[in-house]
């Protein structure tokens, strides 16, 4: 069974608008009822020279040739820290600790709770290797050039829109040394 299958059958956590845990298992693909959602992690993060990180999604996935901040959904039992951690860790091979990722925002976007973090990481002893079947490139950009990046047509909406949403909140974490 490839990757791509394997996501097919990811499972998470139910969560009601308040993030109060539910009694229920929910399926990658499978529409979630009325009122339920699941929990999405997005991180910024920032290396030692103040850069921010991107990736580009894989041709084949939504969204395809876009790019996008490293995110993705929490699985069953994980929390939100330990969801962060994990797809920071999937997406980019960049491991971290709980103490580098800082909570920024709070989002609903259609089923799911959206969290995003600010991710400060010392790269000199890390190396970034890319998800097979998720990304295909990367690159850092300078935080001055951050804004402008995000709202060209190749990068993901909808996190474009949180990201702008919550600007005011995010800015002075990324221009905080």
């Amino acid at each position: 069974m490839d990757l791509h299958e394997i996501h097919k059958f990811e499972i998470f956590d139910a969560y009601d608008i308040d993030e109060h845990k539910l009694n229920i298992d929910l399926i990658r693909g499978q529409k979630c009822p009325e009122g339920v959602y699941h929990i999405v992690v997005e991180i910024i993060t920032m290396n030692e020279q103040g850069e921010i990180l991107l990736t580009k999604r894989h041709p084949q996935k939504n969204f395809g040739l876009y790019w996008e901040i490293t995110g993705g959904s929490i699985l069953k039992g994980e929390d939100v820290i330990q969801g962060a951690i994990r797809e920071l860790y999937e997406e980019t091979g960049i491991l971290t600790k709980e103490e580098n990722l800082h909570l920024v925002y709070k989002d609903v976007f259609y089923e799911g709770l959206f969290r995003g973090f600010i991710h400060k990481v010392d790269m000199k002893n890390q190396t970034i290797k890319l998800q097979d079947e998720e990304t295909i490139e990367y690159q850092w950009i300078s935080k001055c050039d951050f804004i402008e990046f995000i709202c060209n047509d190749y990068f993901i909406p909808h996190t474009r829109k949180r990201i702008l949403n919550h600007w005011i909140d995010i800015e002075p974490m990324i221009f905080t040394e």
